[in-house]
Formats: C-alpha cells, structure tokens, sequence
C-alpha cells in the first residue's frame, strides 16, 4: 500500500482513478501546499466560471441522518414507489439494506448483500442507521488494488471518537468481524473518509438523497474563508468544481469548509470542531471583520 506515497504518486494514482474524466490539458496540478499537506494549484491563468475538473466517487454511501429518507435505494438513489414502510423498502434476501427491485439482482448489490448477510444483521424487520452510515466504509473491500493505493495515499487524520463509528456499527450484527487487520483497515478508511468526505445533496427522481461521498482529487482542496472555486454534486456520485473568480498562474485552488457568510467566530468554532485546524488565513486574522 502507498501509505507513504509522495506527491507526485498521490497524483499519478489520482490522474490514474480519473480515467475518462481526467481533462485532455488540465490547468492544475496537484503539489506541496503552504496551506497544509497537499493542494491543487493553477498551471495556466484560470477564467471565472471556468470548469477545472469533474470526478466520481471513490467510496459512497448514504449519511442516514434520522432527518433523511432511509428507504432511498443504496445503489441508484431512487424511493421505489410503493414503500410506505422499512419491510417494503428493504432486500428482501435479509442483509439489511433498502434497495429497489431494479438494483437487487445488480452485482454491486448482490456483492454487499452477500457480505451483510453473512455478518447477519440483528433486525431484519427495519432499516437500521447505524449499518447503513458504515455501508460507505464497507464498500472498501470491493476497490480494486490501484484503488486501495489510493486510499492509503490519502491523508487519514487519526480520532479516536471515529472507531465508535465501526463500534456502533457492529452492534447491528451477530458476526461482525473482529479481526485486527479488518478492523485496522476499517479505521484507516474512516479516518481518510472523515479527513476527506464530502457530504452530498443532490436531487434523483425527484428525491433528495443526502450521501457521503469520497472524492481523492477535491478531498485536496484547501480551506480559506474567501475561497476562488465552488463545487456542485450530480447525481449523488459526482463533483464538479469551477472557479468562482479568475485565478492567476501559481495561485492554489481552495474552496470553503464552511458557510461564506458565517462571522469569523462562528468559522473558527466550526473548523476547529469539525476540521480540528484553527484558519489563519487573512480574514479569519484581520480584527475589523466580524
């Protein structure tokens, strides 16, 4: 594994996992941030408005807020007409999931329905959030192994409050695995998840779907509060990131972690709870702004 990766392999493995998506002549490239770790930089002069790059997901999976639809199909995001309750919602062959009739005999599905039943969910009557939040992690024991290098090259900051996630998880079944190197691999791919994640909202079928989504190549935009670019989600799977302002040759590429029109204070409190990083960048440090 690539744990250790340099830049230049960071980006070689990004290039390598954009695939078709990767633009004929980008006007980016990944380096050395003074920021913090890695960042995007601007190769050429970038116009406003101008689309620098879009990429699917690495890792997914709904976020299960109690506040969301938990019937949503894991696989293609639709509410199957018809399920008023959890039963109708859910895989009928008992692993737990909620997917439509058109998504279950899908080798995605098929793959993650084998795997849940075998850990063999408690309650089969109900769609359960705490396994459905840990579907994102577990769908990284299907990435390929160049897919798993990356994941490894990620930054992964480390929380001890992000095991609770897999604990809670493993309440929900009668055989969750208790291996050390599962549940090591597990806690590496939460920490670049919650290091890196983006939460998406998007519209699919006329439904709101809310997912967690793990994009190696935007997960390297860095924060600054008076950010030069803005990104967008398609279908739940996608980023698109353009610029929002012209962007002159050299200049890194940031985006916001939080609200633009949160005072300072408010920033600070959220990025430090949430990012664990106190901002210094220009305004966070000019006093005459609230």
């Amino acid at each position: 594994m690539a744990i250790n990766a340099s830049t230049q392999e960071l980006a070689e493995l990004i290039d390598s996992n954009l695939g078709a998506l990767r633009p004929q002549s980008p006007a980016w490239q990944v380096a050395d941030s003074p920021i913090s770790g890695r960042g995007i930089f601007a190769i050429r002069d970038i116009e406003q408005g101008e689309e620098l790059f879009r990429e699917h997901t690495l890792l997914v999976g709904p976020t299960a807020h109690r506040s969301s639809n938990l019937r949503t199909c894991t696989i293609c995001y639709n509410l199957p007409n018809g399920c008023d309750t959890d039963a109708q919602a859910l895989c009928p062959s008992g692993c737990g999931l909620p997917v439509c009739p058109s998504c279950r005999p899908t080798e995605r599905h098929q793959l993650e329905c084998k795997l849940f039943r075998k850990w063999k969910p408690k309650d089969t009557e109900r769609i359960e959030p705490r396994a459905l939040r840990i579907l994102s992690v577990v769908r990284c024991f299907f990435l390929t192994e160049k897919q798993r290098q990356l994941l490894y090259a990620m930054q992964a900051n480390a929380d001890r409050y992000y095991m609770k996630e897999v604990q809670r998880a493993a309440d929900c079944f009668e055989h969750f695995p208790h291996e050390q190197d599962m549940l090591d691999y597990f806690y590496r791919t939460i920490c670049a998840f919650n290091t890196n994640a983006f939460e998406s909202r998007s519209r699919v079928g006329g439904n709101e779907i809310l997912v967690r989504a793990l994009f190696p190549l935007a997960g390297l935009l860095n924060h600054h509060c008076t950010p030069n670019a803005a990104h967008h989600f398609e279908d739940g799977e996608t980023i698109v990131v353009s610029a929002t302002e012209r962007i002159p040759k050299g200049t890194e590429i940031t985006m916001t972690y939080a609200k633009l029109l949160w005072s300072t204070l408010a920033r600070k409190l959220f990025l430090a709870m949430t990012k664990h990083f106190i901002c210094q960048c220009p305004r966070c440090q000019d006093p005459t702004v609230s």
